[in-house]
């Protein structure tokens, strides 16, 4: 995985504070830096890492919460109360809201403005094992660019690659054929040049698209003075965009001012400073076959396993036989235990199950005691004992109020341009979930296996070890995202069988199609840039681009929602839905049937990182920050 940063202008740039750039000799004429020392990449790690202590007012808002917890009761009788008159109750809850406002209320704080030099230091901490500023001149333009590298695939490769005539910059992982036991930046940059034909820039396209994998890249074309940018056909790698007064920059992290990259490719004119944009993926119809579901569960095995096979696969090995070179994102509901399941047949390594859980002010409630928490414990039991040789890590990450007050501005400007109430309750918990902050983590391991569940829970200690203080040495994270876009997850899916028409499979299908297709908007950048600013790479099985044309062309939107028709209490009809048919009927056949009826739970709500504040119970997850 790698950090970009890249700036193109019209006006000469500075360079950036503390570095000393030499000059290159090689293919193109540049000024360049580069740091492979730890000593010099930790102090950019620290400066991009920064967060601030808790302000006079957050300090007196956890010293006061029993205070403020009795005024939002009071608040509420009083809003209740219909014993008084209209204006002695408006009376009353203005002062008392004036109260909670003295104690609880934090000024607003603003976004920071575009820094190039900080957001190299951001974008740093995305690959925290080489770091390497460039910059060149091509024609009338200055370009810099800034690049981060998390190693995970050998050989190691510099970057960015620059050769005759392209300069690039490449994060991500690729699986195809070619280069699974190569280095895939370098298999770019071979592919372009094995491809030069009369039209330069469909050779540049014609190369992104056979690309497999979860990337973005920039690509610049000193040729044709050209600078192609942008994402996978699916998104799954944070990249955005600014263009403001003659200059263009391209960033994995963002500040204000930047869009979010759409999973297209993005060419920008060096010349006429325009911009076109180019589609990589049209998603199938489905085929409409008659197929047989036990057909269909059994391709659906083999396919999703082979996705997490060659994602496993491409990580190099970890040095430490005490490391772990993996972790899972992991709820413990239906498509992340589907995942580990996989894991667990197939890695040589332990796996670390990663459970975030969150202490709530509001409700009181703890971080052990969330329901994302119960859940991971009971499928982390079960897939010890399937897989007994296997040595098998539940990470419990509990994060108090006072974390989750000292970090929010930090994830706020990280998953920003994502800003709502929603935005900022998931991507904090997958900020925790990736983080490595010791004092917030336990390692559990299970140490006698002939128990069962029941047994175990009544008194987890006397059958499990617990380690505090617990720092993941992973540095891939396993998600089950994608799941819900592909087999019919959310109520909105659902919601489409309110009325039951002829035409409710198709828009079934349509719906699912816009999901995936908006997928890199809604999830996929935010939750990128929150949790890779830990030095940490996200892998999606299920947003693999071969198994997304498999299960949109030969899995029928029946296999995805089913219903029955049933009665309810008092005799009338209604539909009993079953969303994600297939993958449950997955998880039976895998002998998960623990998991294979668990109902759908957002990990805002799994986690209990939603709300949070004292008097937020009516906030809406669609509010502005």
């Amino acid at each position: 995985m790698c950090g970009i940063l890249l700036r193109v202008s019209s006006s000469s740039c500075h360079s950036p504070k503390g570095i000393e750039l030499t000059d290159s000799k090689g293919d193109i004429c540049c000024r360049k830096w580069e740091a492979t020392d730890q000593q010099t990449i930790e102090l950019f790690l620290q400066e991009g890492s920064l967060v601030d202590d808790l302000t006079h007012q957050q300090r007196a808002k956890v010293e006061n919460l029993d205070v403020l917890r009795l005024l939002v009761g009071q608040l509420s009788k009083v809003k209740n109360n219909v014993k008084i008159d209209a204006l002695e109750k408006e009376q009353q809850i203005q002062a008392i809201e004036n109260q909670i406002s003295i104690i609880g209320k934090e000024d607003d704080v603003p976004m920071r403005s575009f820094d190039f030099d900080r957001m190299m230091s951001i974008v740093a901490n995305r690959g925290p094992n080489y770091l390497n500023f460039t910059q060149f001149e091509s024609g009338s333009k200055h370009i810099q660019l800034f690049t981060s590298i998390l190693s995970l695939r050998q050989p190691f490769t510099k970057q960015p690659v620059c050769r005759d005539e392209f300069v690039l910059q490449f994060n991500g992982e690729l699986y195809n054929e070619e280069c699974l036991d190569g280095n895939d930046t370098q298999f770019i940059m071979d592919k372009l040049h094995s491809r030069l034909g009369s039209s330069r820039r469909e050779t540049i396209l014609s190369t992104l698209r056979q690309l497999k994998g979860e990337w973005a890249i920039t690509v610049i074309d000193l040729v044709e003075s050209k600078v192609y940018f942008g994402r996978d056909s699916i998104g799954k790698r944070s990249l955005c965009y600014r263009v403001d007064k003659d200059e263009l920059v391209v960033s994995s992290n963002s500040a204000l001012g930047f869009k979010e990259c759409r999973n297209e490719i993005y060419v920008y004119d060096l010349g006429s400073e325009e911009i076109e944009m180019y589609r990589l993926l049209e998603l199938p119809n489905f085929h409409n076959l008659e197929v047989k579901e036990e057909d269909v569960l059994h391709e659906l095995n083999l396919r999703l396993k082979e996705a997490v096979t060659i994602r496993n696969n491409t990580i190099h090995p970890v040095e430490n036989p005490n490391d772990t070179s993996l972790a899972v994102l992991f709820s413990g509901g239906l498509d992340c235990t589907i995942l580990a399941r996989f894991l667990c047949e197939i890695t040589r390594s332990s796996i670390d199950l990663l459970t975030v859980g969150f202490e709530n002010p509001r409700t009181g409630q703890t971080p052990d005691t969330s329901p994302d928490r119960k859940l991971a414990t009971k499928s982390w039991l079960h897939l010890c004992k399937t897989f007994p040789h296997l040595t098998i890590n539940l990470v419990e990450i509990d994060v108090d109020y006072q974390h989750w007050l000292r970090h929010k501005n930090r994830v706020r400007e990280l998953m920003y341009p994502c800003n709502t109430e929603m935005d900022l309750s998931i991507a904090i918990a997958f900020y925790f979930a990736a983080s490595n902050l010791p004092h917030l983590a336990s390692m559990r391991r299970l140490t006698k296996l002939d128990i069962d569940w029941e047994t175990y829970i009544q008194n987890p200690s006397a059958y499990s070890e617990l380690k505090p203080n617990y720092v993941s040495s992973t540095k891939v994270l396993f998600s089950g995202l994608g799941a819900d876009e592909l087999f019919a997850g959310y109520s909105r899916h659902e919601g489409l069988f309110n009325r039951i028409t002829s035409a409710s499979y198709t828009e079934l299908q349509e719906s699912l199609a816009y999901d995936i297709r908006v997928i890199h908007e809604r999830n996929l950048g935010r939750d990128d840039r929150v949790m890779s600013c830990w030095g940490k790479e996200l892998r999606y099985p299920y947003l693999d681009e071969s198994f997304i044309k498999w299960v949109f062309s030969n899995v029928p939107p029946q296999l995805k929602f089913k219903y029955e028709i049933g009665k309810n209490k008092r005799g009338k009809e209604q539909i009993i839905p079953t969303r994600k048919y297939i993958l449950r009927q997955l998880a039976e056949l895998l002998g998960m049937s623990w998991v294979s009826q668990e109902l759908k739970r957002a990990i805002q709500f799994g986690a209990k990182s939603a709300k949070l504040e004292l008097g937020q119970n009516k906030a809406k997850g669609t509010d502005t920050l």
